[in-house]
């Protein structure tokens, strides 16, 4: 009964270990105290290209480690088990022996085991236990609960390669809105926020046309809000197509001097919300992107301004006269003279290569510009 208890203890760990940045050394621990071991080493290889996807390891020094992967490199499996153990504690020599369950055992002294391999999504996945010399020999129950707890941490390392991945991509993802000044919200069908990023939150606190209550999301206009709720229901639909829920509008403050732009689009996941395991969290049900395009223009002007050495009143110029009105006009609206903006426009044409105001003009909107 007590193996029963240290293999279920270590299927735990091992499951927990996907989701916790130390959870390996815990979970290969629990493996070799399952296995009634002192070392323990956990390795995944790629089958096409031989390269070690991870290797983890319990009670082994880091050079043992690196020369484990070595030898997985190099195919020779004879060579990773006489680097596996300390030669201080441990045996140094391991021979293979062919047998139905693809263990290899020490024939000598049975100071080490590996499991060889379980072949899992094109990879190689191997473990490993060793004991001190001088302690029992392996039998067959420790053999089967090294069979049973491989494909667990097979499992848990395709598990934490998937929460890596999704990570990365919700990071670079955040990081390209975050350069165009658009800010992200999730909500539930309620239009309860369930999570919003830094550059929501800063755009909700510095605007009076949306904002968070005790009820969620809303506008100070009764009207925009029902229609902003309609969006938000419409993504609760599973049955309908993804691209017919959600929509767009633009929410003007109450003074009508600001405007926020607001798309809607239903955020859904690959399995149905009915399987959740936490049901009583609120389930997102629509990704609400927000846009200031005040701060959109800023932040289209830095990139201009960067891009071509342009000085902040040279930037400002260059967006004016987009608007094609003149430099007259330009001038009005900036405050200066129209002296200012002709001596402005030749150190512009000069930084950026053009040569009239229609070719600026084409420059500043390629590169983003809205007017």
């Amino acid at each position: 009964m007590a193996r029963e208890d240290a293999v279920l203890f270590a299927v735990q760990c091992i499951h927990e270990a996907a989701f916790a940045p130390n959870g390996w050394a815990r979970a290969l621990e629990s493996v070799a105290i399952a296995a009634g071991s002192q070392q323990s080493i956990f390795l995944a290889q790629d089958v096409l290209t031989g390269a070690v996807e991870f290797v983890a390891g319990f009670g082994v020094a880091s050079e043992h480690l690196a020369a484990c992967a070595a030898a997985a490199r190099a195919r020779s499996l004879t060579h990773w088990m006489q680097n596996f153990a300390a030669p201080a504690s441990f045996a140094d020599k391991f021979s293979r022996s062919t047998r139905h369950n693809k263990v290899m055992r020490h024939e000598l002294s049975s100071a080490g085991v590996i499991v060889s391999p379980l072949r899992m999504q094109q990879r190689d996945v191997y473990l490993s236990v060793s004991r001190c010399l001088g302690r029992a020999k392996y039998d067959r129950g420790d053999e089967t609960t090294l069979r049973t707890l491989t494909p667990h941490l097979a499992a848990a390392l395709n598990v934490a390669n998937k929460l890596a991945a999704a990570d990365l991509f919700a990071m670079g993802a955040a990081a390209a809105l975050d350069r165009l000044g658009a800010g992200v919200l999730l909500v539930d069908a309620a239009a309860t926020v369930v999570s919003a990023s830094e550059t929501a939150e800063a755009i909700l606190s510095g605007k009076k046309a949306l904002e968070i209550d005790r009820k969620g999301l809303r506008t100070r206009d009764p009207s925009a809000t029902r229609v902003l709720r309609r969006l938000i229901a419409s993504c609760a639909d599973l049955t309908a197509p993804r691209n017919a829920p959600g929509g767009s509008l633009e929410i003007v403050d109450s003074d009508g001097r600001g405007v926020l732009h607001v798309i809607v689009a239903p955020f859904r996941t690959e399995f149905a919300y009915s399987n959740t395991l936490r049901p009583s969290k609120a389930r997102p049900v629509a990704a609400i992107i927000v846009t200031d395009p005040a701060k959109e223009q800023d932040l289209r002007r830095e990139n201009l301004r960067h891009r071509f050495g342009l000085t902040f009143a040279e930037s400002n110029v260059a967006f004016e006269i987009v608007k094609g009105d003149g430099r007259e006009a330009c001038a009005a609206r900036l405050g200066v003279s129209a002296n200012t903006i002709r001596a402005h426009l030749s150190s512009i044409f000069e930084k950026t290569g053009v040569h009239r105001q229609a070719e600026l003009v084409r420059l500043v909107i390629a590169a983003g510009a809205r007017t």
